[in-house]
């Protein structure tokens, strides 16, 4: 018989609260509050608790948050954590700022838009909040904030139960939504779908993931591992805040429909249905290993880099490896990719382009930089870099480049050709460049490209034979436009031993009118965050991007669905932090400093951009 919604929903939260005891997970998750920022329970295990309470706009539990406040004020300085959160009744952030703003709070309000974190901690009215340990993940209390909340706190604090309260209250119901609400999730007709769509093609037999989800079987199998990235936004990788800001091409978020199906078809036992039918066996994947040779066709020219030996462990430094082109004739370049041969030891390669003329000293380079300025401040430099050197310090370069916007650091680390192209590097999750037709840029004869690679040792001993591609416009068709772009780079980094959220600052000048392409935000291990803002020269600003938990290895060039137009003289300031602590699971060690250096276990703080002058000539601006 076909249960109605309301009979399957009081039976999805009772069996949810039926589940929950001591020493039962509820398992970690992660969400992005109402200014941005994500919270990942796994951070907090450094607290005895974290406590939580529903928000809905114009309907809060008034009282209970006056509660909340006052237990804040004792209990922050002895290791608990305070959110409220919103189940999904409000997606509008700025809507959630205003309400808690006239409630006279300052919680950050975890977004649940896909009421799955409500669900898991089986919330089911507005007054009720929750003591969650996020040590391990287990609800010590659920109920009205008051002495029994409290209690339950200072049990936690000093760890002599951990056994779970649950009591009633009488507040607004929370309605739940969304599929599986009303039924089960079909895994014919909903859950492979998405796996095909968003997962397969790097969780297949020779993909880059550690493991196939080629078959019902095998899903199921790793039902509790999908519901666990789902849940805490470990996957899909490289994930943006897509609430917000401008829509990105190559965002890989699944939505909110998206999540729910594939965490309540976990949640309710992860059922197959379809018989012999199984979407997931047979798929099948395109011939060509070149990603963008799907829409150029091959490659007009493809260079194997020689084969490289890894060791199996130790320090591998950086390997500079010059290629010749063989190129007897100038040709212009639509698109290049790298391909990677032994993903799991390669790094990086950061490809250097030069011309035949050979490359310019960046020594020259800086002084013609600093020269090009006015001559009063140009002599002022000039003697600040002498001084330094006098005194056998390095020359203060990061307080130059930002007491002098004008001076053009991309032009420096790539060179001041307008027309020379440029050729992919490879970075996890960022291997090809490709132009808009009619966008290029010119390999002239006689080029050759410097490749830096960088391995990281895996435990084997391996070789690595990466190749990479590059398509050309056909011969004597010339493209119209030119692709450039800009660099940020801080050299002076200094993060503290400990340090969870040691945030930075970068501004990057964009100084004719562009259209913005592409944004990527560039740190190491202890990367935590960026986000990019559009400050215009009237002084108002506009995000572009948020990346709210970086991960280093799936570095993206985030592509601009649209490109966006920006007036002459914008800034864009990338502002991010870093996350020194033991609550990094990446973090080599929390107990140094770490400055800027370009081993994995230093840091940079760098961001990168491409943009298109509007103003070239010969297009259709």
């Amino acid at each position: 018989m076909k249960q109605t919604p309301h009979i399957l929903l009081i039976s999805i939260l009772a069996a949810i609260a039926s589940a929950v005891s001591a020493g039962e997970r509820i398992g970690d998750f992660a969400l992005i509050d109402n200014q941005g920022t994500q919270h990942h329970m796994t951070w907090y295990n450094d607290q005895h608790a974290v406590v939580i309470l529903p928000q809905a706009v114009g309907k809060t539990d008034v009282d209970a948050v006056s509660a909340l406040q006052e237990l804040e004020t004792v209990y922050s300085e002895r290791g608990v954590v305070f959110f409220l959160m919103n189940p999904g009744i409000e997606t509008d952030r700025k809507a959630v700022s205003e309400d808690i703003a006239s409630l006279g709070a300052e919680f950050p309000v975890l977004m649940d838009d896909a009421q799955l974190a409500t669900e898991a901690l089986g919330i089911a009215r507005l007054d009720q909040a929750v003591v969650y340990d996020p040590k391990s993940f287990e609800l010590v209390y659920r109920g009205p904030v008051g002495a029994e909340l409290e209690t339950a706190l200072k049990r936690t604090i000093d760890g002599s139960d951990d056994s779970l309260v649950v009591l009633e209250t009488t507040g607004a119901e929370i309605e739940y939504t969304g599929t599986g609400t009303n039924q089960v999730p079909s895994y014919v007709s909903d859950v492979a779908p998405i796996i095909k769509e968003n997962c397969a093609n790097c969780h297949r037999e020779g993909g880059i993931a550690p493991f196939a989800m080629d078959s019902k079987l095998a899903l199921r199998g790793w039902s509790p591992m999908i519901r666990e990235v789902v849940m805490t936004k470990r996957m899909p990788p490289g994930q943006i805040d897509n609430k917000v800001s401008h829509k990105m091409k190559n965002q890989m978020n699944l939505s909110d429909t998206e999540m729910q199906t594939l965490v309540r078809w976990v949640n309710a036992g992860s059922p197959v249905d379809g018989g012999s039918l199984d979407p997931l066996v047979g798929l099948e994947w395109p011939d060509t290993k070149w990603v963008i040779g799907e829409e150029l066709g091959e490659p007009d020219l493809i260079v194997k880099i020689p084969p490289q030996a890894v060791p199996a462990t130790g320090v591998v430094d950086y390997r500079d490896i010059p290629i010749d082109l063989n190129l007897t004739e100038d040709r212009w370049v639509r698109g290049s990719e790298v391909s990677p041969d032994k993903s799991e030891v390669l790094h990086h390669i950061i490809t250097t382009v030069i011309p035949p003329e050979g490359a310019a000293d960046p020594q020259t380079l800086f002084v013609n930089a600093i020269n090009s300025l006015p001559e009063e401040r140009a002599q002022a430099i000039r003697a600040e870099v002498f001084a330094a050197l006098a005194a056998g310090n390095p020359p203060p370069i990061d307080k130059i480049f930002q007491e002098n916007p004008d001076i053009d650091l991309g032009g420096l680390l790539g060179g001041s050709d307008p027309d020379m192209g440029s050729i992919a590097g490879y970075a996890p999750g960022n291997s090809y460049n490709l132009a808009e037709e009619g966008v290029g840029g010119l390999i002239k004869a006689g080029t050759t490209l410097n490749l830096q690679l960088h391995y990281t040792t895996s435990g084997k001993e391996v070789t690595d034979e990466t190749e990479m591609a590059i398509w050309f416009y056909p011969e004597g068709e010339v493209p119209e436009q030119r692709m450039g772009g800009g660099v940020g780079n801080s050299f002076s980094i200094a993060i503290p031993p400990g340090e969870k959220d040691h945030e930075m600052q970068l501004v990057t000048h964009v100084k004719e009118e562009a259209e913005i392409y592409s944004l990527m935000p560039h740190m190491h291990f202890r990367g935590k965050r960026m986000k990019f803002v559009a400050k215009y020269p009237d002084g108002s600003e506009e995000l572009l991007l948020s990346v709210p938990d970086y991960d280093f290895n799936w570095q993206l060039a985030h592509e601009l669905a649209e490109p966006y137009r920006v007036p002459a003289g914008t800034e864009i300031i990338a502002t991010g932090a870093f996350d020194n602590s033991e609550q990094n699971p990446a973090n080599p060690d929390p107990t140094i400093e770490i400055n800027w250096g370009e081993q994995s276990w230093e840091e940079m703080f760098m961001g990168f951009y491409s943009w298109k002058n509007t103003d070239q000539g010969g297009g259709d601006d």
